[in-house]
C-alpha cells in the first residue's frame, strides 16, 4: 500500500466533504429565509402584488429577503463563535471534562511509565514536543484520544484499558495515529464542524420561540385584519417548519461531519504508519480491539460531543453506517494489510512480575525509546537515502539514561535547560562565572546550582544532537511548575543569556523552544492562526530565511556553494526565480519578524518551507552545527514540526 497516496486520497475527500457541506449551510440559510418572509407578508407587514401567490418571491423583496437571511446568518455566526470559543480551551480543558486523570512524568507505575516513553518516542517521531498525557481510569476499553487545536496546546489521552491490553508497539500505532490528527489539523477542522452545526441549531431555536409563543403571539395579533386568527396559525405554522429545516439541517451536519471524521481516521491510519515504519502496529491495535470483549465502547464516560476525537467508535447505533464516526474495523485493517485472514487478537498475556517490569524499564525499554525514536525519524530516513552521516544513538546510554530520569522533575527539568545555556560556548572576555551563581542564587529554585552542576557533568557524555530532544522531553515536567515558577523561569533564563551581553544563535534557539510552547501552556500567549496558504505570500520571508541559512552554512570563499545550496532550497519551494538577500543588510529584529509572520503559514505551507531548508542544509551532504541551529530556530518559532536533523 502507498501510504502517501493514502493521505493525498483522504484529504481531497474531505475537501469535497466540507464544499458540500457549505452548499448545504447556503441552502438552509435561503429556504430558512423565504420562510420567514412569507411569515412576514402574512402578519402584514409586507406587501405583494395582486393576483401573485403569497409565497412567491417578487424584485420588491429583495432587500427584505436580504435582510432576514443576514439576520439568520448573524445569529448563526454569533452561536457558533460562542461553541468555538468553549471548545477551544486547549487539550487539557477536554481531557478533564472527559474524567481525565494526568500521568505525572515521574510516575512508577509500570503502565504509567510504558505510556509515557511510547509517548515521548512518538513525539520525537513527528517532530513535536511531547505533550502531557492523560488517562481515563474508570474505563476498561481499549482507546485513545488526542486534544488541543496545535502542537502549543495538545494532549494524548487513553483508557486504563488500552495501556493494560496493548503491547508496546501497538502503542505506537494507537499514539502515532493521534499525534497525526494534531499534525494534520484535525482538531481545528472538527471544532469548525461543530461550530457549523451549533450555527445550523439557530434556525431550529428561531422555530422554538415561534411555537412556544403561540399564545401571545395570538393575543398580539388579534386585533389585526386576521382577526380570525390566521396570523396566529401562521406563526405557529412558520416555527413548526423552521424547527423541522434546523433538525433535519442538524441531522445533515452530522451525517457530514461523520464522513469527515471517517475520512480523517484513514488519514491518520497512514500517518501513523508514517511514523513508526510498521503497518502492523495499527493493524494490530485494532485486531486486539475486534478480539476484546469490551471492545472500544466506552461506558462510564460522555463523549457526545467529541467522539471523533478517539481512536475508534464509542458508540453503538442501529444507524452506524450513518453517523459512525470512524470506518469499521474491519475496513481499517484491510487498508493497512490487504492481505487479513479476518481472525482478530487477544489482548496479550497476564502481567509482568515487579523484577520483570523493574527490568524492563531500566533497560530494554530506554534503549528503545532512544533507538526507535531515531530510526522512526523521517528526516534521518531521507538523510541516509541521500548519503548524509547519521549518528542516531547517544555515545553512552547509560549518561542519556540518567538525564532521562532525572528530568522527570519539574526542578531538574529546569536544570537541564539551565545547564544547556551554561555550556562552555559563551565569551570568555565577558562571561562571569561568579555572575552565573548569583542569578541561580537569586532564582528561587531551592538547590538548582548543585542540579545544575551534576547535570552539565552528564551532559558532558551527551551528543549536540541529542541535546535539543532532551530538551522537548522534559516538556511535560517543565509545564508542571506553577505560573509563578514559570515566571521565574523565564527571568532566569534572561539573566543566563545576558550574562555574556550576547544571545547566540543556540541560546535563541533554545529559549524559543521552551518558551513557545511554554507560555501558549500558562496563557502567556494564544495558538497561531492560519493567514497565509500560498508561498507567494510569504516569498520575502522565505528568501530572507534561505539565504541566510545558505550565508552561515558555508565559508567566505564558498560563494558558489552558497549559491547552488540557495538555488536547491528555493526550488524546492517554488520560488527559484528569487534573488539571494544580502544577509549583512538584515538585523535579528529582521530574522524574527521574518519567522513569526511564518508561523501563520497552513500546516501544508510550513512542511513545504522546512523541506526547502532542510534541502539547502543538506546540499553539500553535511550539516553544519549552525545550519541545525538555525532550522531548528525557525521550527520553533513557526510552530512547524521540528526536524531530526542529526550531524
Amino acid at each position: 500500500m502507498n501510504f502517501y497516496a493514502s493521505q493525498d486520497r483522504a484529504r481531497k475527500s474531505t475537501r469535497w466533504l466540507v464544499i458540500v457541506y457549505l452548499l448545504s449551510l447556503t441552502a438552509l440559510t435561503v429556504i430558512s429565509s423565504w420562510v420567514l418572509l412569507i411569515l412576514l407578508r402574512t402578519l402584514g407587514f409586507q406587501s405583494f402584488p395582486r393576483g401573485v401567490e403569497f409565497y412567491t418571491l417578487t424584485e420588491n423583496d429583495i432587500w427584505l429577503f436580504a435582510g432576514v437571511a443576514g439576520f439568520i446568518l448573524f445569529g448563526a455566526l454569533i452561536s457558533s463563535y460562542v461553541k468555538g470559543r468553549e471548545l477551544s480551551k486547549g487539550g487539557r480543558m477536554v481531557a478533564l471534562s472527559l474524567g481525565g486523570r494526568k500521568i505525572q512524568p515521574n510516575t512508577s507505575d509500570f503502565n504509567e511509565r510504558k505510556i509515557l516513553n511510547v509517548v515521548e518516542e512518538m513525539a520525537i517521531a513527528s517532530g513535536m514536543p511531547v505533550p502531557e498525557v492523560y488517562i481515563l481510569p474508570d474505563e476498561s476499553a481499549i482507546n485513545a484520544f488526542a486534544a488541543g487545536l496545535t502542537p502549543t496546546d495538545a494532549i494524548i489521552g487513553l483508557t486504563q484499558g488500552a495501556i493494560e491490553k496493548l503491547s508496546r508497539a501497538q502503542l505506537q500505532g494507537v499514539v502515532g495515529h493521534e499525534f497525526s490528527h494534531i499534525l494534520n489539523g484535525d482538531m481545528r477542522l472538527n471544532i469548525r464542524l461543530i461550530m457549523l452545526i451549533t450555527g445550523i441549531e439557530f434556525v431550529g431555536i428561531i422555530g422554538r420561540i415561534f411555537t412556544q409563543s403561540s399564545r401571545s403571539s395570538r393575543r398580539s395579533y388579534s386585533s389585526r385584519r386576521r382577526s380570525n386568527g390566521k396570523g396566529a396559525g401562521a406563526i405557529i405554522l412558520a416555527g413548526i417548519v423552521l424547527r423541522l429545516i434546523g433538525w433535519i439541517g442538524v441531522l445533515f451536519g452530522r451525517i457530514i461531519q461523520a464522513a469527515v471524521s471517517r475520512q480523517r481516521e484513514y488519514l491518520a491510519d497512514a500517518s501513523a504508519v508514517q511514523f513508526t515504519r510498521n503497518p502492523s502496529a495499527v493493524a494490530n491495535a485494532l485486531k486486539v480491539i475486534g478480539g476484546e470483549a469490551y471492545g472500544s465502547k466506552l461506558r462510564k464516560t460522555d463523549t457526545s460531543q467529541v467522539n471523533h476525537l478517539f481512536f475508534c467508535q464509542v458508540f453503538d447505533s442501529y444507524f452506524n453506517f450513518i453517523f459512525a464516526t470512524h470506518p469499521p474495523l474491519e475496513e481499517r485493517i484491510r487498508h493497512l494489510e490487504p492481505s487479513w485472514d479476518g481472525e482478530y487478537l487477544l489482548p496479550p498475556a497476564p502481567k509482568k512480575t515487579e523484577e520483570e517490569k523493574t527490568a524492563e524499564t531500566t533497560a530494554e525499554s530506554r534503549l528503545e525509546t532512544v533507538v526507535t525514536a531515531a530510526v522512526l525519524d523521517g528526516v534521518v530516513a531521507s538523510q541516509a537515502d541521500s548519503g548524509v552521516t547519521n549518528e542516531s544513538v547517544p555515545q553512552s546510554l547509560s549518561e542519556y539514561d540518567r538525564l532521562l530520569e532525572k528530568i522527570q522533575e519539574p526542578n531538574e527539568a529546569v536544570a537541564l535547560v539551565v545547564a544547556l545555556l551554561l555550556r562552555p560556548t559563551k565569551s570568555a572576555e565577558t562571561f562571569s562565572e561568579e555572575g552565573a551563581v548569583n542569578v541561580l542564587d537569586a532564582s528561587g529554585f531551592e538547590g538548582l546550582g548543585a542540579s545544575v552542576v551534576e547535570i552539565s557533568v552528564l551532559l558532558q557524555k551527551i551528543g549536540l544532537q541529542d541535546e535539543l530532544p532532551l530538551v522537548e522531553m522534559a516538556m511535560p515536567s517543565l509545564k508542571s511548575l506553577s505560573e509563578p515558577q514559570y515566571v521565574r523561569f523565564k527571568q532566569l533564563l534572561d539573566g543566563i543569556i545576558q550574562l555574556d551581553h550576547q544571545a547566540d544563535i543556540y541560546e535563541q534557539t533554545l529559549y524559543k523552544l521552551v518558551t513557545h510552547f511554554l507560555d501558549v501552556h500558562f496563557g502567556f500567549s494564544k495558538a497561531r492562526k492560519v493567514r497565509y496558504r500560498k508561498i507567494s505570500a510569504v516569498a520575502i520571508e522565505v528568501q530572507l530565511l534561505m539565504s541566510m541559512l545558505a550565508h552561515y552554512g558555508h565559508a567566505a570563499t564558498e560563494e558558489a556553494q552558497v549559491e547552488q545550496a540557495y538555488r536547491k532550497g528555493m526550488g524546492v519551494v517554488g520560488l527559484s526565480f528569487e534573488r539571494r538577500a544580502r544577509v549583512d543588510a538584515y538585523s535579528a529584529n529582521d530574522f524574527d519578524r521574518a519567522t513569526e509572520k511564518l508561523a501563520h503559514c497552513s500546516l501544508e505551507l510550513k512542511n513545504t518551507i522546512m523541506q526547502g531548508l532542510l534541502a539547502c542544509a543538506q546540499f553539500d551532504g553535511k550539516v553544519a552545527d549552525v545550519e541545525r541551529e538555525l532550522i531548528l530556530a525557525i521550527a520553533a518559532t513557526m510552530d512547524a514540526p521540528i526536524p531530526r536533523i542529526r550531524l
